[in-house]
């Protein structure tokens, strides 16, 4: 078998690494997780992502079969993520660890994420020193054949954000909503701005603003599908501030939001959370008829 060989990428190659990574998400779950469109929105994220240095592929000849990046969660070395896919993963696992650990700081972790279906990946991650510390879920709800009707609490209301207008406003409430959940890092608003704006993905009626006797309370990002499932709305984030928690409004956004999904004849929904989110996201999730899907899990290496 010719010998792996390692290279930064090009956008050019974002068709190969959609490919490669739908291969495996096929194998594993029996679907496609991006299209070339979500991989070109990730390596063109704003400074300090660094394409070159953020990114490895691993070939056989020309053909990609491995993928890897590294992301900095804080941008202080605090927090390194890696994301490895393919056959070519041992040696691109490994010059990812090789850079993550010469940014890491001197009390930093480097975190990777695997399915758990995939035990050979599992495996290799025990091998090189990780351990398993936390799973995070991807829930989902079939839409066909059901009525949703939001019920709203006492004197709030739901609107569309405004194009361009409120883009600070829900990244704020965003960033306030998710202040107190495990592993946050605030996000900068170019970066934010960046995700938001994705594009085929983006539509500023999905966006909502919810309020509480006129003071914003709480917002949701929905997008029209999910990369690699056109017929899924997604939920990229939801949020509600401390002070009107538990009253109901974040049920309400969910389910305005699946009526909106239906209106549009997308057939099921879904959205990720922690599993262990302290908030109680997943009895929520739960209550509005949504149900865990798939799990992957948060592996972690100090040493």
């Amino acid at each position: 078998m010719a010998e792996v060989t390692l290279r930064a990428p090009a956008l050019d190659d974002a068709e190969a690494v959609a490919a490669l990574i739908n291969a495996e998400s096929r194998r594993l779950r029996g679907r496609d997780d991006v299209d070339a469109d979500a991989v070109r929105v990730w390596w063109t994220q704003p400074p300090p992502f660094d394409l070159a240095e953020d990114v490895v592929l691993a070939l056989r000849g020309d053909a990609v079969v491995g993928y890897g990046d590294l992301g900095d969660q804080a941008n202080d070395g605090t927090v390194l993520w890696l994301d490895v896919r393919g056959d070519g993963r041992v040696e691109v696992l490994a010059e990812l660890e090789r850079r993550a650990l010469e940014r890491r700081a001197a009390s930093g972790v480097v975190r990777a994420v695997a399915d758990e279906k995939d035990a050979d990946y599992q495996a290799l991650l025990d091998e090189r020193g990780y351990r398993s510390i936390r799973a995070s879920y991807r829930m989902g709800i079939e839409l066909e054949r059901r009525e949703f009707s939001a019920s709203w609490p006492e004197g709030a209301t739901v609107r569309a954000a405004v194009d361009g207008a409120d883009d600070r406003l829900l990244h704020e409430l965003l960033e306030e909503g998710f202040a107190d959940h495990w592993g946050f890092t605030p996000t900068p608003f170019e970066e934010w701005v960046h995700w938001l704006r994705a594009p085929g993905s983006y539509d500023p009626s999905l966006c909502l603003v919810a309020e509480v006797d006129g003071a914003p309370a709480g917002a949701s990002v929905g997008r029209p599908h999910h990369p690699g499932e056109p017929e899924r709305g997604w939920i990229s984030q939801l949020a509600v501030l401390p002070a009107h928690r538990g009253r109901g409004l974040g049920a309400a956004l969910l389910t305005h939001t699946f009526a909106e999904f239906q209106r549009r004849g997308l057939v099921r929904a879904g959205l990720g959370v922690d599993a262990e989110n302290t908030t109680g996201a997943v009895r929520l999730y739960q209550r509005v008829g949504m149900s865990v899907v798939e799990r992957l899990d948060v592996w972690e290496r100090r040493g």
